[in-house]
């Protein structure tokens, strides 16, 4: 006889860092490596491997060497970097953004690595200053206000069994031997609005860019899109949000585990551009999405009573019952 099943469905407001203080698996003591210091072919190729490196860490469940690898990736003396590399008044922007952002953008590669560490695909990546991507407003707009030749690269993930489409990683530049995360752009918001890389057959996401016409503003993101919370924006609340159904098959596999999505919760209450942030199994994946896309949400409301929509993540705990 097949166990029941539980499933805990939680809306987690307001931000999605807290989230990623859950779910960890064991960690293995941390050991040393020359790796750790390694230098880095300033290529496609080359942040591929750097990508590589960290993923083997997620992989080996060794916390230590992943943040140690994630540190890494700061940019050295970033407020003289940036206004020399895009100018005092663009560059002295952006050099704001990326202290404002560093801290939230490391946790989230931490946690974007850790997810497709459970995952069977590759690293795809690109030089943007030779190619920038069609609908990209923030790539042309870092190519067009270098002072300084800097190359610019962007990488994104790819599973091996979708034909189409890949998840958006990060924008990097290469400096003293290795690629650097641009915290500038936050890599929440590439992730949120979805889209692929211009290679793919389907639009590109607009990045936020700081000081541009992409920058979001403290009361939401340019797209229309709120945060609960902010600005003055409630919070939606479920209206019909039935548990997502355990399938017969995750019973047989007795799988269990948290999927964290995030969704656009619309101003009618429908969801939308449902990501995946993390998940134990392609299984409680598939069974999360089609559960949550059958929900119908309370929208969110501005003080004035106008329902907007709002970005939030939804935590899904699936356990069988003993």
């Amino acid at each position: 006889m097949l166990p029941p099943s539980r499933i805990l469905v939680l809306l987690l407001f307001p931000l999605i860092p807290p989230i990623f203080a859950r779910s960890q698996g064991p960690i293995v003591p941390p050991s040393s490596s020359p790796e750790s210091v390694r230098a880095y072919q300033n290529s496609p190729d080359g942040l591929r491997w750097q990508l590589q490196d960290i993923l083997n860490a997620a992989r080996d469940r060794n916390r230590s060497r992943l943040e140690s690898l994630v540190r890494q990736t700061e940019i050295p003396d970033y407020k003289e970097w940036f206004r020399k590399t895009f100018g005092r008044e663009n560059g002295g922007d952006w050099a704001d953004a990326y202290e404002r952002n560093r801290g939230e953008n490391e946790k989230y590669l931490e946690e974007v690595l850790t997810q497709l560490a459970g995952e069977d695909g590759e690293f795809l990546s690109r030089k943007v200053n030779d190619d920038p991507a069609p609908g990209r407003k923030v790539e042309v707009g870092m190519v067009e206000a270098l002072q300084l030749p800097v190359d610019i690269h962007f990488a994104s993930w790819k599973k091996r069994v979708s034909p189409k489409g890949s998840s958006p990683v990060g924008y990097f530049v290469f400096l003293e031997g290795r690629f650097r995360l641009d915290s500038a752009i936050r890599l929440a918001e590439i992730q949120a609005e979805g889209g692929t890389d211009h290679s793919d057959s389907q639009d590109a996401p607009l990045a936020q860019i700081p000081g541009g016409s992409a920058n979001p503003s403290s009361k939401g993101m340019d797209n229309g899109v709120s945060r609960p919370g902010v600005g003055g924006v409630g919070y939606p609340s479920c209206a019909y949000c039935p548990d997502p159904d355990y399938t017969k098959l995750a019973r047989q596999k007795k799988l269990e585990g948290i999927v964290v999505l995030q969704a656009i919760i619309q101003a009618d209450g429908e969801l939308t551009n449902i990501q995946v942030l993390k998940s134990p199994s392609p299984e409680l994946t598939e069974m999360a999405i089609e559960g949550v896309s059958k929900w119908h949400m309370n929208p969110a409301r501005r003080a004035d009573g106008e329902a907007v929509p709002v970005l939030v993540p939804v935590e899904i705990t699936f356990r069988l019952m003993k």
